[in-house]
């Protein structure tokens, strides 16, 4: 929807023509090259008013003209064309059990900066761990600064309970943190402000926004690695539940007499599918006792068809079916994307999670789905977190400031610890 005609109040006129100011940006970030007059017939806005716009977008260094000019779609004339500048990007980190990693990103998805440091997570101090992740991220944010980049915000990734208004983790099992303010403890170490969201749900928006998900608005994320978490996405929105802390699959009981879980309950998702517990059942020790090693050396031995591994991934993607079984009942999603540890050992998982889905749920077995492979991988939660400021500039371009104007400090949630952060849409733009 545009705004371009008069408003019947004066004190209108600033809100129309922020909302125009972000018709103008997506549909640059959807169209591709293209003119102000082809933006201006194909936004419904005047002439006028798109120039006055793409001005004032390229002074926010969020649009560029390539240099080249465009062909009409109808009639007229070729004009010059405007594209998504590269000069703004987003910083996301990501804490999981044993490392640390950033991304940087531009506004046309280009990943700008990228480092991932392994470390044992799980036996450190809160504070140990939070120094490393200032540590990563005041080296990004210097290294963009190098290169003439602009960084507009700080998201971080973290497997657990996350309160997205305070910045609070409630509860990361798996890393034994209880009630941590890591958004507060971040910003001291780095002076910016930080926004902190759940592994999971950035790893679905990644996979919506640019990866195995672009076009599908109702679909869960599955998220592995120690534990198993999911991002689930609906009417193209991300949902939350009251509390925020929706998606926590890996803590869906799957067995009422199983192992213990980090979380004190018995019988969870991620006893059985975590990338340990596939690991163990299989009869695969850390390499280096990493994760990762652990997932490299499962996908080694999967590929040489070692039978004990087969027959561990196999239990998994079925376990990962009946935990996801309810999902499908009470959803009805389109989609099912395996991402983390279960993208690079998808092709073993598949099946498994089909079958299953068909012999448990009526929805599933009733409607079409897909089960796909993440486009990221193990990568996913941390683009999500560097695409995480971009995407809300892209909604709200107006909050950025003129880089040659007054100092204005990175985007962060408003009135945190008052309201919950606002929902972010996440259609493809």
């Amino acid at each position: 929807m545009s705004f371009d005609r008069g408003a019947s109040r004066p004190a209108d006129q600033t809100t129309v023509r922020r909302a125009n100011l972000g018709v103008v940006l997506r549909h640059v970030a959807s169209a591709g090259p293209c003119s102000r007059a082809q933006t201006a017939a194909e936004t419904g806005l005047t002439r006028g008013t798109v120039s006055s716009l793409v001005s004032e977008l390229v002074a926010l260094e969020l649009v560029r003209e390539t240099g080249e000019t465009t062909s009409p779609r109808g009639t007229g004339r070729p004009g010059a064309a405007l594209e998504l500048a590269d000069v703004v990007v987003g910083v996301g980190l990501e804490v999981n059990v044993d490392y640390v990693a950033v991304s940087v990103e531009d506004l046309r998805g280009a990943v700008r900066y990228e480092r991932r440091s392994y470390r044992d997570n799980r036996s450190s101090a809160s504070s140990t761990v939070l120094d490393r992740l200032g540590r990563a991220a005041r080296s990004a944010l210097d290294a963009s600064l190098r290169e003439g980049l602009r960084p507009i915000g700080v998201s971080v990734a973290v497997a657990g309970l996350v309160e997205e208004a305070s910045g609070t983790v409630v509860n990361a099992p798996n890393l034994g943190w209880v009630d941590l303010p890591v958004a507060d403890e971040l910003e001291a170490r780095i002076g910016v402000p930080v926004h902190i969201e759940n592994e999971a749900n950035l790893a679905a928006l990644a996979e919506h926004w640019a990866g195995a998900a672009v076009g599908i608005d109702d679909f869960v994320c599955v998220f592995g690695e120690v534990g198993v978490g999911g991002g689930i996405v609906l009417g193209g929105r991300l949902f939350r539940g009251f509390h925020g802390f929706g998606g926590e699959l890996g803590h869906v009981l799957v067995a009422a007499e199983g192992c213990e879980c980090a979380c004190g309950s018995r019988g969870c998702l991620e006893t059985f599918a975590g990338v340990e517990s596939i690991a163990r059942a299989a009869g695969v020790s850390a390499v280096e006792g990493r994760l990762r090693s652990l997932t490299d050396e499962l996908v080694r031995r999967a590929e040489d068809g070692a039978p004990r591994v087969l027959g561990a991934l196999d239990d998994a993607g079925r376990w990962l079916g009946i935990g996801l079984a309810s999902a499908f009942n009470l959803l009805d999603v389109r989609a099912i994307v395996l991402g983390g540890c279960f993208g690079p050992l998808a092709p073993w998982l598949v099946d498994g999670v089909r079958e299953t889905l068909e012999a448990r749920s009526l929805a599933a077995r009733s409607g079409s789905f897909v089960v796909l492979p993440s486009a990221f991988g193990d990568v996913a939660a941390v683009r999500g977190a560097a695409a995480l400021s971009l995407h809300r500039v892209l909604d709200e371009p107006w909050t950025l400031g003129v880089p040659n104007g007054p100092p204005r400090p990175l985007l962060a949630p408003t009135a945190r610890a008052k309201r919950r952060g606002k929902e972010v849409a996440i259609g493809r733009h």
